[in-house]
């Protein structure tokens, strides 16, 4: 019964989010390259939906683990979201607006450029 459960959850989803069938494939190699890029992602903020091909969608955030072309806080300036990246660059974790608190100097930033506070 709980295998019957899964399964409709993944139908639910696939038809929410327009899931290409072929992601499903259980070999990960058999997708091609256009097959790929033809997927979309969808900006939490202004619900729009961009193709993987138009850079359009700008962030990641680190609060709600959504993407945004929109509404983007900026990156975080603060030593906790600092990572090394593999080639020795430092990388800041982003945010959308709605994850950090509500101050003057987060507010929503032009095409995502600037930072912010997380805390």
């Amino acid at each position: 019964m709980c295998f019957t459960r899964k399964k409709r959850k993944v139908n639910k989803f696939l038809k929410k989010n327009k899931v290409a069938p072929y992601i499903l494939h259980e070999d990960i190699n058999q997708i091609t390259t256009e097959e790929f890029l033809k997927e979309t992602i969808t900006c939490k903020n202004c619900k729009q939906r961009f193709d993987l091909r138009s850079n359009e969608i700008k962030i990641h955030c680190t609060g709600c683990d959504q993407f945004f072309h929109c509404g983007i806080a900026g990156k975080c300036n603060c030593s906790e979201c600092k990572t090394v990246m593999r080639d020795n660059q430092i990388h800041n974790l982003s945010w959308c607006v709605h994850c950090v608190p509500k101050t003057q100097y987060n507010k929503e930033k032009k095409d995502g450029i600037g930072f912010c506070n997380c805390k």
